[in-house]
């Protein structure tokens, strides 16, 4: 029970974005995955998981950005420079500079990519490595990386599955 009670904030932004994949595009869904990465984003800042902190804004910006129909070239501009802002800002932190915050950055990479061109090829690689990702973070001992692997495989196997449809 403690478990639940430490991660309550990650299950619920985790279930709210599980309940809005069947429900048709409009405003119900648009809210509900708002408050969903909403809730990721407080559950890595809480958690000190500084990558899915960054992560998570880099999602929020980008389902804000789809919401308002912002053109392609104001998504892509902010994307790239969030993306690139992230880097550095990680990057800083020695402790980040290893191999596998690269299978990191491909996967930030990969979900950028994905919401400024809306291409399930994107979303599927940013799923796949921000899962692969979460889960060597969570075998390092950072708990909350076990709920992000869950969320990645579930939203790279939606695009896998959109991909292949």
């Amino acid at each position: 029970m403690d478990l639940i009670k430490q991660n309550i904030v990650g299950v619920l932004g985790l279930i709210a974005l599980c309940v809005a994949i069947p429900l048709p595009p409009g405003l119900l869904q648009n809210v509900i995955n708002v408050l969903g990465i909403s809730a990721l984003i407080i559950y890595a800042w809480q958690g000190k998981n500084t990558f899915f902190f960054y992560l998570e804004s880099v999602v929020l910006l980008g389902t804000v950005l789809q919401i308002a129909s912002v053109s392609s070239e104001i998504t892509w501009t902010a994307l790239i420079l969030s993306f690139v802002v992230i880097v550095l800002r990680i990057l800083q932190n020695p402790g980040y500079r290893n191999f596998m915050t690269a299978i990191g950055f491909t996967g930030l990479f990969g979900l950028v990519f994905g919401y400024a061109t809306l291409n399930p090829i994107g979303y599927a690689i940013g799923g796949i490595c921000c899962a692969c990702y979460s889960f060597i973070l969570f075998k390092q001992g950072i708990k909350s990386g076990l709920l992000f692997a869950l969320l990645n495989i579930i939203y790279g196997g939606l695009a896998i599955y959109v991909i292949f449809k």
